[in-house]
């Protein structure tokens, strides 16, 4: 004798249906999490792919440095707002000066040095400067024009972070007094006569005052210079910082190659 097909009750059917709900529930919550530590390590070496690629190209322009301007020297690039020190408000930059100061100075040797400066570019010795200032003052309209190709995107969450900038001029006419004695002493320190615009290098650079403290450019007294840099930028589900708050900066140290080359004394 067979029995009868007995369908499924209401009460089983509502019950199949939590347990699918709650399998459910855990799959798309494992995926979430496995989603958002993925975009968190993305986005991390992202960062660290960009700030390391600055240390370095800065780092490369220390090692041909022919002079780095120590720490406490003023100068003035030009008027322009691309180089301004919008963080104290200034149209001038002091080397070691302060958290409101990231400022870096340095002279590079002629690219040639058989040509002569009055009639070839390459003959120069150059100018090279490298400064951070808000991300929300580079946006503005006077400073970096829409359609430029250096324009940014808006990101209002990441207003408060710096942009690093790199600025490149000729120190027209300047050739060493290398046989003066004390020798070398004629370095130009620029008072606002160079021609050019600062351009962008990095973005997403942690302010030197934000928590944990730190300075980028540190000029020591035997011209070397020690680059430190931290990152920050925030989205909508996370804050990702590089390194993370409770490492040191990343950190490169660079050594001129050609500093004070034919310079005799002090």
């Amino acid at each position: 004798m067979s029995g009868a097909r007995r369908g499924l009750t209401l009460l089983e059917v509502l019950v199949a249906l939590a347990i699918l709900g709650f399998l459910g529930l855990v799959f798309v919550r494992i995926f979430s999490s496995t989603f958002d530590a993925t975009g968190n390590i993305s986005a991390r070496n992202e960062l660290l792919h960009e700030a390391q690629i600055a240390q370095q190209l800065i780092a490369s322009k220390v090692k041909l440095a022919w002079y780095v301007y120590p720490a406490g020297t003023s100068i003035k690039i030009n008027g322009g707002k691309t180089t301004a020190n919008a963080l104290a408000g200034s149209s001038s930059w002091t080397v070691g000066g302060g958290p409101d100061q990231p400022f870096l100075a340095l002279v590079l040797p002629p690219k040639d040095p058989r040509r002569d400066c009055a009639s070839d570019r390459d003959g120069c010795y150059r100018f090279y400067a490298y400064y951070a200032f808000p991300r929300s003052y580079y946006l503005d309209d006077e400073v970096i024009t829409p359609g430029s190709d250096q324009r940014l995107d808006p990101d209002p969450r990441n207003d408060g972070t710096w942009v690093l900038m790199e600025f490149r001029g000729v120190l027209s006419g300047f050739v060493p007094n290398t046989k003066a004695s004390p020798p070398c002493t004629n370095t130009p320190v620029p008072n606002g006569g160079l021609d050019g615009s600062g351009r962008l290098l990095v973005e997403y650079v942690q302010p030197q005052d934000a928590s944990p403290g730190y300075t980028i450019f540190s000029v020591l007294p035997d011209g070397s210079v020690e680059l430190r840099l931290r990152m920050l930028k925030k989205t909508a589900n996370r804050t990702v910082r590089v390194p993370p708050r409770d490492r040191p900066p990343l950190t490169l140290k660079a050594v001129p190659r050609n500093y004070r080359v034919g310079c005799t004394g002090p």
